[in-house]
């Protein structure tokens, strides 16, 4: 898959490299009819996002790079050889015996995919779109976020594990390699954040009933049940909180009012009155039978998820009188973001030492590079002092070991 992803680089590479060879290059793209207004784009190799835009962008116009392999001489020339050529190809290396197998190693030289490349990209195209599409939600700064990471996280769990059963080799040995690193991060439902579960609670479309189906579907009913209680006791939990501190600020700022002077003239409808206390009466008898406010909101039943101008902010907005103590927890958790980071260096810190003017370092300057970046802003003290004596124990360790290498030199002569 990497030599795969090295041989599209190349080709976008070149026509990216000058004026000259992007315009043959679009010169190509007018003769195969292809019709995307998007320019190909080379990536940064520490980014894995990068690499997806680039890859998603170069699929689109495989046929104008085969078209130049074919018609432009100064792109045959400057790749050497013929697609499909295996010589340079990495496919080879488990080969057993033959002449091939004790090959010396030589420097990669610039090879241009063939159509087993191109389906490689392909399938690894619509694997990274899974983390490319979270990545954007996650970082999302004009809507709620922190009620789409269950979502999110679900869906690339399931779609792993699909992948995992996917007939094509290749697809499938991806796939199970992510599912161990995502098992490393995810795996352990015990270190998740617990608000995070709060979250998608209080999202009046799911309330609790999609986290037990979620974790019932992929790890059994009893796992299912299991997380079911244990966010129902932090939500129960969280609920006490704010029940409490409402309580008490309610308490401060209450002061004794003076008792109200009935005007003579003052009229009351003591039908209305009668229907307010009724409707009253009604509310606790209805409370009553749940054991709380929060069994009684989970009781009530979703609303509908097909509507796509739905705004959670203003449901709680609109059923803030009828879940005061709710409302505020929504108002709180809810406006927490699942990410302050931009979704461009969201998993990687090469963003601070590439840019598209330098992307071209290879991976152990960049690595150099971030490590030195680290060291020269760490925030742990250095002692000079110290490592100048390491530095001198070193050299008188060093001068001994030449003044005896020497006298055993003398002494065997």
């Amino acid at each position: 898959m990497s030599e795969s992803i090295l041989r599209a680089r190349d080709v976008v590479r070149y026509v990216r490299s000058s004026p000259q060879r992007m315009e043959t290059f679009k010169k190509c793209v007018e003769k195969e009819k292809i019709t995307s207004k998007q320019t190909v784009c080379l990536d940064v190799c520490t980014r894995w996002n990068s690499t997806y835009l680039m890859l998603e962008v170069a699929i689109k116009f495989k046929q104008a790079f085969q078209r130049m392999g074919e018609e432009d001489s100064s792109f045959i020339k400057f790749f050497g050889i013929k697609e499909g050529d295996e010589d340079l190809s990495l496919e080879g290396e488990g080969d057993q015996g033959g002449s091939h197998s004790h090959r010396v190693p030589t420097p990669r030289q610039a090879t241009v995919p063939n159509k087993l490349d191109w389906k490689k990209c392909g399938l690894f195209v619509t694997f990274l779109k899974l983390f490319y599409d979270a990545t954007k939600k996650f970082s999302a700064s004009l809507f709620v976020t922190s009620n789409v990471f269950f979502h999110e996280l679900f869906e690339v769990q399931t779609s792993i594990d699909e992948s995992i059963l996917n007939r094509d080799p290749f697809m499938s040995k991806m796939a199970i390699e992510m599912k161990r690193k995502f098992e490393t991060y995810w795996g352990d439902v015990e270190k998740f954040n617990p608000i995070l579960y709060v979250a998608v609670t209080l999202d009046p479309r799911f309330k609790l009933r999609l986290v037990k189906f979620c974790y019932t579907r992929s790890k059994g009913k009893s796992v299912g049940e299991k997380m079911e209680k244990q966010v129902n006791d932090v939500l129960n939990k969280l609920y006490g909180f704010y029940e409490k501190d409402g309580e008490v600020r309610q308490n401060v700022s209450s002061a004794s009012p003076m008792p109200r002077v009935m005007e003579q003239n003052e009229v009351y409808d003591r039908r209305l009155n009668l229907a307010s206390e009724f409707d009253t009466y009604l509310e606790e008898e209805y409370s009553s039978v749940c054991s709380s406010k929060v069994d009684k909101y989970l009781g009530d039943l979703c609303e509908r998820r097909d509507n796509p101008d739905f705004d959670i902010l203003v449901w709680w907005k609109n059923n803030s009188n009828k879940y005061p103590i709710l409302s505020k927890m929504a108002r709180d958790v809810l406006a927490m973001p699942l990410s302050t980071v931009a979704s461009e260096s969201a998993f990687s810190t090469g963003g601070h030492v590439l840019d598209p003017f330098r992307s071209s370092h290879s991976p152990s300057m960049v690595e150099t590079l971030v490590c030195t970046q680290n060291w020269l802003l760490s925030t742990v003290p250095i002692s000079l002092r110290q490592f100048m004596d390491k530095v001198e124990d070193l050299e008188r360790e060093l001068l001994q070991r030449e003044s005896t290498d020497d006298a055993n030199c003398k002494a065997s002569s």
